[in-house]
């Protein structure tokens, strides 16, 4: 009961509305217009006062059977760059970007896909529990969307993300914990010519620290990354402060616990060996989690898959999602493929192929629950 075309003509529509981090106030309004018109209730809380978004996210009830289980499903609304002024183009099938910006189908494919959802239960009258949707805000930068939602209101046994690269049919049941790393250098500035021995030079300080580091795959769980360095004025002056930021994500806490306490002792190594200060700041962005092969929200996944003509896949991330957040809510909930490759840059793409398939994936997760 999908209708591919429908499905297409939504998503090339959401791919045109601006939506970056911060600035997913089009995109939620065309969301919220195109509900209500479905007449199913909708509404954007203040999440986005709380992350300084120009919206919330916005947040969906569909009634149905009260002794079918509730289901969750979400999808984010907002781009990475670069994310102007996208124009797709459709050829043999694919859809893609003119090539000078991504396409965004991560994650409006996942957007658009639950609009239709919406749209054929709506329409057919097909049997199934209540339904709670919700577009988050800000996932790309840190998932702020989802840790700023009132989960409480929520009533889902369990949910689904639309939010997986890949082909359809990908399940994913384990996904790590992240740390952020950031680290403040302060050192004394001099004259690099005349002076150099008075100074205190705080790019050195954070260079011995970053050439003591492991980084990169540490491990098959366990990765580290510096993504960011800043300092110094001028090249004649010794520099007085530095500053990195990085991060470490493993699916053990074990080992990110492990990989933490190296880069830590790393930075203060290289702060004392040149006699400069430290200013050390660590946080936990999100929690790992890891579902079982026997979990319901698994099992219906798989059968749902398998369902639609597609071997499912189970597998484990290296990168965080809004069901991190939702796992730690209480909420079994696990990451679906929508078929979109190359996330991220310009050759980003999707096949309507694709699209339809997971489409169909999640319509037959409804009928399997309404079924029992």
């Amino acid at each position: 009961m999908i209708n591919t075309s429908r499905l297409v003509e939504t998503f090339l529509e959401l791919i045109k509305v601006d939506s970056l981090t911060f600035y997913e106030g089009k995109v939620a309004e065309y969301i919220a217009n195109k509900l209500g018109k479905l007449d199913i209730d909708v509404y954007i809380d203040d999440a986005g006062e709380k992350v300084g978004s120009d919206t919330g996210n916005v947040i969906a009830h569909l009634p149905g059977n009260t002794t079918t289980p509730t289901l969750l499903f979400n999808a984010h609304l907002d781009t990475v760059e670069p994310g102007i002024g996208i124009e797709p183009q459709i050829k043999d099938g694919i859809i893609r970007s003119k090539g000078d910006t991504i396409l965004g189908a991560d994650d409006k494919a996942g957007v658009a896909i639950i609009l239709e959802l919406l749209h054929v239960l709506k329409a057919s009258g097909l049997s199934h529990g209540d339904i709670e949707v919700v577009f988050t805000i800000a996932e790309e930068k840190g998932l702020f969307g989802s840790k700023n939602l009132d989960l409480s209101r929520f009533k889902a046994k369990f949910g689904y993300i639309l939010d997986c690269e890949g082909p359809p049919g990908r399940i994913v049941t384990r996904a790590p914990f992240q740390d952020s790393i950031k680290a403040l250098f302060r050192g004394k500035s001099a004259h690099a010519g005349i002076c150099p021995e008075r100074g205190i030079n705080a790019i050195q300080a954070a260079a011995i620290a970053i050439s003591k580091m492991d980084l990169g795959r540490i491990d098959g769980e366990t990765t580290a990354n510096i993504g960011v360095i800043k300092g110094g004025l001028a090249a004649n002056i010794v520099p007085e402060e530095t500053s990195i930021e990085g991060e470490a994500r493993s699916l053990s806490l074990k080992k990110l616990k492990t990989q933490v306490r190296h880069m830590k002792s790393c930075l203060v190594k290289g702060s004392t060996t040149v006699g400069a200060k430290l200013d050390l700041e660590v946080n936990r962005v999100y929690d790992g989690f890891a579902l079982s092969g026997e979990d319901r929200v698994i099992k219906i996944a798989v059968d749902a898959a398998r369902a639609v003509g597609i071997e499912p896949k189970l597998i484990a991330t290296g990168g965080g999602s809004d069901a991190n957040i939702f796992n730690k809510a209480g909420i079994p909930t696990v990451n679906l493929s929508v078929g979109a490759v190359n996330v991220h840059s310009t050759s980003e793409q999707i096949t309507i192929a694709d699209l339809e398939v997971a489409a169909n994936m999640i319509l037959e997760i409804v009928r399997l629950v309404s079924r029992g």
